[in-house]
């Protein structure tokens, strides 16, 4: 049964973190779309073409930490980038499975652009604060951030350990059933040597 301060009967929409952040979330994607003027490009893809522009070469793990797009979905948006002639790729000398990403010229129009829409688009969202609150949301949402992004990493590497937990145990299985098979063929062996002196 649930408790009384988690009941439904008590449970407030405007005093819910979730949806008060859901909310601002929504009203600053619209925003950043009106303030785009027809330029097809989400908040997104304006998160890696200007990170990218500030990290020149980088390769998508660093892009994930930078922006905190999940690791499935920033490679399918690099690679939907790379195909509209946006972003360039190249291999690197060291590590032939990595790739260096680098603005192409087309993307860096656009994010000349971009970026004065998008600060039109947080003007507009912090105006809905007074002056002297302002400071304090923005560092309360890069402590949420922050706070969130630590969680994920430690599930990352929660999974890495039990993975690398579960590949260990499959390899002293492995070797468990080598030597267990082993010692079963010169059973065998003995077994056959003493029927043929009998």
């Amino acid at each position: 049964m649930p408790s009384e301060k988690h009941s439904p009967k008590v449970f407030d929409l405007a005093d819910s973190p979730g949806h008060l952040l859901h909310r601002a979330q929504q009203f600053a994607a619209e925003r950043f779309t009106k303030a785009m003027a027809g330029a097809k490009l989400t908040q997104r893809q304006f998160a890696v073409l200007h990170a990218t522009a500030q990290n020149e070469g980088l390769t998508q793990t660093e892009l994930v930490k930078i922006t905190g797009i999940d690791r499935s979905t920033l490679a399918e948006l690099v690679s939907r980038m790379a195909r509209n002639g946006l972003l360039e790729r190249e291999k690197l000398a060291d590590d032939a499975r990595a790739n260096a990403i680098h603005l192409s010229a087309s993307g860096r129009t656009l994010l000349e652009v971009a970026t004065l829409g998008a600060m039109e688009a947080d003007r507009a969202i912090i105006s809905a604060l007074p002056k002297n609150k302002r400071a304090n949301f923005l560092e309360t949402l890069r402590r949420i951030a922050l706070t969130l992004e630590k969680g994920e990493e430690a599930v990352i590497k929660a999974k890495a350990k039990d993975k690398e937990k579960k590949k260990k145990a499959k390899k002293r299985a492995k070797e468990k059933a080598r030597l267990k098979a082993k010692k079963a063929e010169k059973k065998a062996r003995k077994q056959a040597g003493e029927a043929a002196a009998a």
